[in-house]
């Protein structure tokens, strides 16, 4: 007899127990890379912790106290959408106090354990801040939870068309917005903001900063980031690529007209015919790919092999350009030695003592240049194969993303100002990972209604 399949419920409750425990995991390694552990008497950990939650608390740094916010608000988002799967006022009631209680615990955890490693600071302060944190997560889940569940469960299990794919698009505009507003130096009084215009920080002559035909490679990101947004529109919701080019310079106006208030931004009005331009190209993409009739599987049309082939070149010629330059590589054997001796191989560990937005910042960086890996390839290859064609065709891109992530660490050992870390290769082979299941869904999405 046959097992039966899981039911989606059971499946989806899984996933986000998943997530949990790894968000978990996280806060604890993070807490305590680099491991040098030194041991002593429970008693005594026990006895010091105490004193550390009778004093007062101690706020080290604007910068931490936000960071420690930031990574609370998970916690009890997930603890949520994994337990709350039964309607009901007293079930909701007992659950709500349970997961930020959850939060609570894991942060004091945390910074208990972090009396065994020297180096690491015990502090009241990021227990308060993570259980603050945990109130928004919690919040958060009474907004908008049971309907990214929904989402979720219509994604994976039900192939919920335009809602799902809608809902796609806000979480891809979503990361866009936190990208440009990281490390979230934040300031609305009218004494910085004319500093700002007065040291160049807000330009409002479109262009006037390209002084060189290099400044065109430095902002084709700004094209590129904005051509899912025009395929979706013109591709999926049907709509035309003028009104997708609209849409695109909107978005772009209002998140510049936010960069206004984050201090370490630069506003510039030049970005807005970028996004357009990103846009139009999407959009454009978009409308040839409606003229087109449906491939078999395991096929790829020419024009299709052209195209994919011509942004996979793009977008490895900007990535060398963003980890390799200014490309002044050395040879010497000594200096060589000692570079390979200094790679970082504990993850994270290259991030201990930088303030925590700005290694944020770095991180959501480097997933987002690989998130177009990921985009690519499955636009033009893994969606055209099927079953177990298309399990052997991902797992080959899987391959192909570590050895390129590979290549780009390992020729950063040849760069005198590069530093290369094996946490920067996880997140690239992350972030190509990502932004190829994000596609596969967009694709399914799209693809399903016309087969029904």
């Amino acid at each position: 007899m046959m097992p039966h399949a899981m039911d989606p419920e059971t499946s989806i409750k899984r996933l986000f127990l998943f997530l949990l425990f790894a968000h978990a995991c996280f806060i604890i390694y993070g807490s305590l890379v680099p491991f040098r552990f030194e041991y002593i008497p429970f008693s005594v950990a026990w006895a010091g912790f105490q004193d550390v939650l009778s004093l007062p608390p101690q706020l080290y740094s604007n910068a931490n106290l936000l960071a420690n916010v930031l990574i609370g608000i998970p916690g009890p988002f997930l603890f949520l959408a994994a337990f709350h799967t039964r309607k009901g006022l007293v079930y909701a009631l007992f659950l709500l106090p349970a997961a930020l209680a959850y939060c609570t615990l894991l942060a004091s955890t945390a910074e208990f354990l972090q009396l065994y490693f020297p180096g690491r600071m015990t502090l009241l302060s990021d227990i308060m801040a993570q259980t603050l944190g945990g109130a928004v997560g919690v919040a958060v889940w009474l907004m908008i939870g049971p309907y990214s569940r929904s989402m979720l469960r219509a994604l994976l299990f039900e192939d919920g068309g335009m809602q799902t794919g809608t809902f796609l698009l806000w979480c891809y505009l979503g990361a866009i917005l936190l990208l440009h507003t990281l490390p979230l130096d934040l300031s609305a009084r009218l004494g910085t903001l004319y500093r700002q215009l007065e040291d160049g920080r807000i330009i409002l002559v479109p262009f006037s900063t390209w002084s060189s035909p290099s400044a065109i490679i430095a902002n084709l990101p700004a094209v590129l980031a904005w051509m899912p947004v025009g395929w979706f529109l013109v591709r999926v919701k049907g709509w035309s690529w003028a009104a997708a080019v609209m849409t695109a310079a909107s978005g772009v106006a209002v998140l510049e007209f936010v960069q206004i208030f984050v201090l370490s931004r630069t506003t510039d009005v030049t970005s807005i015919f970028l996004g357009a331009s990103g846009a139009l190209i999407g959009g454009l993409i978009g409308k040839k790919g409606q003229r087109e009739h449906a491939f078999e599987p395991g096929c790829v049309s020419r024009g299709n092999s052209v195209l994919g082939a011509a942004l996979f070149l793009a977008w490895f010629g900007l990535t060398i350009r963003a980890f390799w330059s200014p490309f002044t590589f050395q040879f010497d054997r000594a200096f060589l030695s000692q570079r390979v001796n200094d790679i970082a191989l504990i993850p994270l560990h290259a991030y201990i003592g930088k303030p925590y937005l700005l290694s944020a910042v770095n991180i959501l960086e480097i997933l987002a240049y690989f998130i177009p890996l990921g985009v690519i390839f499955s636009s033009f290859v893994t969606r055209h194969f099927h079953g177990e064609s298309a399990r052997a065709v991902t797992l080959l891109f899987f391959t192909i993303a570590c050895l390129l992530a590979g290549l780009i660490e390992a020729g950063q050992v040849f760069l005198p100002q590069r530093y290369p870390d094996i946490t920067d290769w996880v997140l690239m082979a992350a972030g190509a990972v990502f932004g190829h299941s994000i596609s596969n869904a967009a694709w399914k999405v799209q693809t399903k209604p016309q087969d029904a």
